[in-house]
């Protein structure tokens, strides 16, 4: 085994670069990180494992089995949903820590602000000085103030009755019923008198 310690099947018969080692599954299949067509991951992952396997009969036997072994696990991971998710969202945070750029937009989440309790009295604006407060930030520290619950608010602005949606199609049927019935007894007149 003393021959094979200089050799690097991932450069060589892979393409992968020593910075890129140990490779995650996507770069070992050779397609994009977080590639989620299964077809792609599938012709990918055969691609792949045939080319490996041209090395199976050489020197190189044992490190050309370990290679196939990791991409069948590849294969595996990336086609059953649930592993791909996890696997994806631990790949997702490496990605992160390393600061290297995700192939998609990735939203960054707000600071929360800090709302006082109901009742409580808020002095001067809640971001730093010299910021103004948007009709969010305005609206959060009235019912902070007041004390009122925001959903006791927005029940009190709701739609009165006959504007409700729910009225507007009871009504329209309880309509169709009342001409249905002047229908009939219309043509039972005709009919019977």
């Amino acid at each position: 085994m003393s021959h094979d310690a200089g050799f690097d099947p991932y450069r060589k018969w892979l393409g992968i670069p020593p910075e890129e080692q140990p490779p995650n599954y996507y770069r070992l299949l050779g397609i994009p990180p977080f590639e989620s067509d299964p077809d792609v991951i599938v012709n990918a992952a055969d691609r792949q494992m045939g080319h490996v396997r041209r090395f199976q009969a050489g020197r190189y036997a044992e490190i050309c089995q370990r290679i196939l072994n990791e991409l069948a696990a590849a294969r595996v991971c990336l086609l059953d949903p649930v592993r791909k998710r996890a696997y994806d969202q631990k790949l997702f945070f490496e990605f992160q820590a390393a600061g290297r750029e995700l192939p998609f937009p990735v939203a960054v989440p707000l600071k929360q602000r800090e709302i006082p309790p109901p009742g409580e009295f808020v002095s001067g604006p809640v971001d730093a000085p010299g910021q103004s407060l948007s009709d969010k930030d305005q609206s959060s520290i009235f019912f902070a103030r007041s004390g009122r619950n925001v959903i006791e608010v927005y029940r009190r602005r709701r739609k009165n009755f006959w504007q409700d949606p729910t009225t507007a199609i009871l009504l329209g049927i309880l309509f169709l019923m009342v001409v249905a019935a002047a229908i009939l007894v219309v043509f039972r007149q005709r009919i019977f008198g």
